[in-house]
């Protein structure tokens, strides 16, 4: 009887190290299938994703001296706050100009993200498995957040920041910690800006944890933030705070998306590792140290809700979902943890059996994110056409307007101008002064054909812009082929279409 017996524990434990085996197989396989992405992304010479050329125009721009916030114009309106920049100046002054540099920051970042996510998990649980499958989680949803892991964006840099303050606060507790972590939220801020909605949840759970250098923690958070923002607003003649503060505030709020994002983009896909987070969430309640509640509670409040919020924003898109899913990643471990400990006043094999059948919920979490690689790869047709496109882009004499792709400008030896993007957002502002200054600019250098050629994509623009250039100019037929190449692999799909001539210069 005793052999028989433990025959079955014997079984039973090869069929949880099954089960476990597979759990961390699945985690570590997202995480090498990001890693095999990024080699033949990062050097690829066009956009994997709109905008990305934009940002390589403020990094030329502040490697010549020019300033970055100015009046809004057609030659030039920034983005974003400026330590990504002005770090992606000092590395490109070195290497050269491009995207492969700043490719390279944003995904040495992600990886410090994966790094620290693991900490924290491991920090707190002490369970290694616990800390990867929190890893490979988020590397999961690289897709989700529309690539934003290896992208010429300050999110990576700006979540790793965050994260990395986030650790500081729930483990250390010492002067220099505090301050060290208010030092590293502030360049979060200064990454970008959504860093102050994570912020101000953190600040409230150092007050209401009482701990004891929070003083020093919000000092050196207001000393940074606070200099850094009267520095840059005199430097840059007030448009600083225009840019940070004013313009994001003025964008209307799209209230369809509430739903769409609690559903679409949060609980359709992970559907398992929300209900794993809201139970961690709710058994922490019994816990004796308020601490823990407390701390996920807020951060997670923090992460999320940043996303929420922008994601309401006109424009705010996929990437703005970075932090949501690195706060349902940390909670989806951190759950993992604690539903293993849970059923402790089973037998052992019943217990092993809750073991197995968890491992089986966490596995099948994986898999409902798996994802063809190959689709975001950039492939040799695309290179093909984008040495085609960046060809007849140098035929055509004279300044070329490409709004959306000024990049493309640069490649074919030509000048570049305010993105469209960036144009967007301030047509969306409230700004009536602002954007007239703007619409008037824009009408002038068009009546004045200032341009050979405005070179736009199919999606309609303002109504206010798209008056203008059909007021001097005419659109031609499609001008360039690009049904099965170099559409952009992640966010919403775009390419150069429609190419717009001076009228008197129309071929009917």
């Amino acid at each position: 009887m005793f052999f028989k017996n433990a025959k079955k524990i014997n079984s039973a434990d090869l069929i949880l190290q099954f089960f476990k085996y597979i759990l961390a197989t699945c985690a570590v396989l997202y995480i090498f299938i990001y890693l095999y992405l990024c080699f033949f992304r990062i050097q690829y010479p066009y956009e994997l994703r709109w905008l990305e050329g934009g940002m390589v125009d403020h990094v030329k721009r502040v490697i010549s001296g020019q300033k970055l916030y100015i009046s809004p114009s057609l030659e030039f309106i920034p983005v974003y706050t400026p330590f990504y920049f002005y770090l992606s100046a000092a590395i490109s002054s070195v290497v050269g100009i491009g995207f492969t540099p700043l490719r390279v920051i944003s995904f040495i970042a992600s990886l410090g993200c994966f790094f620290v996510i693991f900490l924290i998990v491991k920090r707190e649980t002490g369970n290694k498995l616990s800390g990867l499958i929190s890893v490979g989680l988020f590397a999961a949803t690289f897709p989700l957040s529309g690539g934003t892991f290896d992208m010429i964006r300050p999110d990576a840099l700006f979540l790793l920041f965050t994260l990395t303050a986030l650790y500081l606060i729930r483990f250390e507790t010492s002067l220099r910690a505090s301050i060290l972590s208010g030092i590293i939220f502030s360049l979060s801020f200064l990454t970008k800006q959504t860093a102050l909605i994570i912020i101000l949840p953190t600040i409230l759970y150092c007050i209401l944890s009482n701990r004891k250098y929070t003083i020093f923690f919000i000092s050196s958070i207001v000393a940074v933030m606070g200099l850094s923002t009267l520095a840059m607003n005199y430097i840059y003649d007030g448009w600083y705070t225009y840019y940070v503060f004013n313009l994001p505030s003025q964008h209307p709020i799209r209230m369809e998306m509430f739903i769409d994002f609690w559903t679409k983009d949060l609980i359709l896909p992970l559907f398992i590792a929300c209900i794993m987070s809201a139970f961690y969430l709710s058994i922490q309640l019994f816990d004796s140290n308020k601490k823990n509640i407390l701390f996920y509670s807020l951060i997670s409040i923090g992460l999320i809700g940043s996303s929420l919020l922008l994601r309401l924003h006109a424009g705010g898109a996929e990437n703005v979902l970075f932090p949501a899913y690195a706060g349902v990643s940390l909670l989806f471990g951190l759950s993992h943890y604690r539903f293993i400990e849970l059923p402790q006043i089973l037998s052992a094999v019943r217990q092993k059996s809750w073991e197995a059948f968890f491992y089986i919920i966490c596995i099948l979490q994986f898999t409902a994110l798996i994802y063809n690689p190959f689709h975001h790869i950039p492939k040799q047709k695309d290179l093909d056409a984008g040495k085609k496109l960046v060809n007849i882009i140098g035929q055509i004499k004279g300044e070329i307007y490409l709004p959306a792709w000024g990049y493309l400008s640069a490649l074919a030896g030509k000048k570049t101008y305010a993105h469209k993007s960036a144009i967007n957002a301030i047509l969306l502002g409230e700004n009536g002064e602002v954007k007239k200054k703007f619409l008037d600019e824009v009408n002038q250098a068009l009546r004045e054909k200032k341009f050979s050629a405005i070179i736009l994509d199919s999606e309609p623009w303002f109504p206010e812009i798209m008056e203008i250039i059909e007021r001097y100019y005419v659109r031609q037929e499609l001008f360039f082929d690009g049904n099965t190449a170099y559409w952009t692999f992640n966010g919403k799909a775009s390419m150069p279409g429609f190419l717009y001539v001076p009228k008197e210069d129309a071929v009917y």
